[in-house]
């Protein structure tokens, strides 16, 4: 189930003193299973791009197709869509309402028309699949609970909706470093299982570890794609756009400048067995 972008751009306020195009002529297609890492710097327009995945905005220009469908066409159900293609909100624990964590996980199911039966089934599963146990915080206030497990409440909530695509704004943003890590834990394993993702973030270094291929928006324009392998190499065009990088790129990139060259990495234990190997090789070459 592809998302294809073809020539989007998107402008808020068209016509009006403050008339501002987050988006020019964007071409991207997601494809089945993969997990698509959007990045660029903030304003970039990765918020934007993200909230047309399920038709929360329209295109001023261009279209969204979904299994070749044009999203936004007149005959569309938009609210069909939005079950397929889950998105979760950065701060996704703002928009907890209900009176329980059961209910919260529980609403959209509910809506979708789904008996009792099969809401409190899906509700177990989501649980389940976010690391949240059911018996200690299923009848809890959600406003009870950590930073971390709200923000994992939410995530359960789009998931048991079952939806085919899981769009991601900055899913561990101010998390601490525990709640972060069981958070991509999380989603590392919905990927494994099988759900496409697209998730935006600012920490390259979760990039690295989570992203089968990555897409850079800057000033609106997707100026680089590819396998992180492929965009994290680019050190110094990602730095000119204000962008960080893992930190064993930044790190290699700072042994080459010294003159000790190793092969291309973006993650620290290939870059700290490259170092072995190196050093290995070094005391092999002395004896």
């Amino acid at each position: 189930m592809p998302i294809t972008l073809e020539k989007l751009s998107h402008t808020y306020q068209e016509g009006s003193p403050f008339q501002a195009t987050a988006l020019h002529d964007i071409n991207l297609t997601i494809q089945d299973g993969e997990l698509l890492a959007l990045i660029g710097h903030t304003g970039s327009g990765k918020s934007t791009l993200a909230q047309h995945l399920n038709g929360l905005l329209k295109p001023t220009a261009g279209r969204v197709l979904l299994d070749g469908q044009d999203i936004n066409q007149k005959d569309a159900d938009r609210r069909a869509l939005r079950f397929r293609v889950g998105l979760v909100f950065q701060y996704p624990e703002h928009q907890l309402f209900e009176e329980t964590v059961r209910k919260d996980i529980g609403f959209g199911p509910r809506n979708m028309g789904l008996s009792e039966q099969e809401v409190e089934q899906r509700v177990h599963e989501a649980m389940d699949k976010t690391g949240l146990v059911y018996d200690e915080v299923g009848e809890k206030s959600p406003f009870e609970l950590s930073g971390g497990q709200m923000r994992r409440v939410a995530l359960a909530g789009v998931l048991a909706m079952k939806p085919d695509i899981l769009v991601l704004d900055e899913p561990t943003a101010g998390l601490d470093p525990r709640a972060r890590d069981f958070l991509l834990s999380d989603i590392a394993r919905l990927h494994r299982e099988g759900t496409t993702v697209v998730m935006i973030s600012h920490s390259m270094d979760d990039v690295a570890r989570l992203a089968t291929r990555v897409a850079v928006l800057e000033k609106g324009r997707l100026v680089m794609e590819g396998p992180p392998g492929d965009i994290f190499t680019q050190v110094d065009r990602l730095t000119a756009m204000g962008l960080d990088v893992p930190q064993a790129s930044k790190l290699r990139h700072e042994l080459e400048a010294e003159g000790i060259v190793l092969p291309p990495c973006y993650l620290l234990d290939d870059l700290a067995d490259h170092l072995a190997h190196r050093l290995k090789g070094g005391a092999a070459d002395a004896t």
